[in-house]
């Protein structure tokens, strides 16, 4: 039996941004984890990043041995499911810590879950908003795609994992630290206080450095 990987997208994401990564893994069974299908069964009023981890853990049933790749968010969840079930992880792009999330605008404590609850991320103006800043950029396809990706996603859904982002407490681990992936021109989150892999691309090298992301996984990608 194949040793599985689990694949956790980021903010917004579904796991078609693993796409470029994908083919690399056959020796792997491969397990997607779309948010819209468990945020229906996440309370809004005690909405959590363990809540949502608990809820991953249990619809995938995700065991120990398995590995676990998440990008930005995704890498959120995945630190916070390796506090409980201790697996081997990847974060890409990713943070344990909410602070490193750059919001896209001031006063984030209002503006971010206001925007989620709004819709307002899935709208042509947010789409023109962002992608006018990184215009000519490699970067501007794999971004348009990113926020396109949100039309699945309800304002709910959306709001929900803003209060993650939002308010979540940092997570002070004991575990050895685990297999960052991380490019210094990233703009959406601050570098890592922790070591991390340098590899090009901004948010996401998986898409724009397939070779430099594979070549800092390899060891994480051996067969246990």
């Amino acid at each position: 039996m194949k040793q599985r990987i689990i694949l956790l997208p980021g903010f917004g994401e579904n796991c078609s941004i693993f796409d470029h990564l994908v083919p690399h893994l056959k020796n792997f069974e491969i397990v997607k984890v779309e948010y819209p299908d468990i945020l229906g069964d996440v309370s809004v009023i005690y909405c959590n990043g363990i809540e949502i981890a608990e809820l991953i853990i249990n619809r995938y049933h995700i065991e120990p041995e398995d590995l676990i790749i998440g990008h930005s968010t995704g890498g959120y969840f995945s630190f916070l499911i390796r506090e409980m079930m201790h697996n081997e992880i990847c974060m890409i792009a990713g943070f344990s810590d909410i602070t490193k999330v750059v919001p896209p605008l001031p006063y984030s404590w209002l503006t971010t879950p206001l925007l989620g609850i709004t819709g307002f991320y899935k709208t042509p103006l947010a789409r023109k908003h962002i992608l006018d800043k990184v215009k000519g950029k490699p970067i501007a396809t794999p971004m348009r795609t990113a926020m396109l990706q949100m039309k699945d996603y309800s304002n709910l859904d959306l709001f929900k994992l803003t209060l993650v982002l939002t308010y979540d407490e940092k997570v002070i681990s004991v575990l050895d630290p685990p297999l960052r992936i991380h490019a210094k021109d990233d703009k959406l989150v601050k570098l890592p206080d922790e070591p991390y892999i340098e590899v090009k691309g901004g948010h996401f090298p998986m898409i724009l450095d397939v070779e430099g992301t594979l070549n800092a996984m390899s060891d994480f990608l051996r067969n246990k």
